[in-house]
């Protein structure tokens, strides 16, 4: 659980501090300083809440089912839906448009096949991976 101070900032130095939080990351000139300085900077369980808001996201644009994602993710349902609902009422656009760009569904679901092969327990009975397959063909055929 992320603890936050009671006490507000005012605007101006939240925006300030957002500013120099996003002008840094924009900066950082390699996937290995980004990755460290995330690590530096974000708990492990601050990366895995993100990445799973991340992958709900992912997942919800390709319309894979709420249910299907709260098993896969090993998330509340809740939690989807409440993600469902903030991109139903516009949250996440600039997410929604990265997700848009084909190279990026491209690296984002080779990266969850490795997690759902090897990270996932085993889930038993036919057909069980046929929805990351056709994502997979999807995104992998020849033009």
């Amino acid at each position: 659980m992320v603890n936050v101070s009671k006490k507000k900032l005012k605007k101006s130095v939240s925006d300030k501090i957002n500013s120099r939080l996003v002008n840094i990351i924009a900066n950082l000139e390699t996937n290995t300083s980004t990755e460290g300085f995330l690590n530096d900077l974000l708990t492990e369980s601050e990366r895995i809440v993100l990445a799973k808001r991340l992958s709900i996201i992912f997942m919800l644009h390709e319309k894979i089912s709420m249910y299907r994602i709260h098993k896969v993710l090993s998330v509340s349902k809740a939690t989807v839906i409440k993600v469902a609902n903030d991109i139903d009422f516009g949250k996440y656009e600039n997410i929604l448009k990265i997700v848009e760009k084909k190279k990026n569904r491209i690296t984002f679901w080779d990266g969850m096949e490795i997690v759902l092969k090897c990270g996932m327990p085993p889930i038993v009975g036919k057909g069980r991976w046929d929805f990351l397959n056709q994502i997979d063909e999807k995104y992998h055929k020849k033009s």
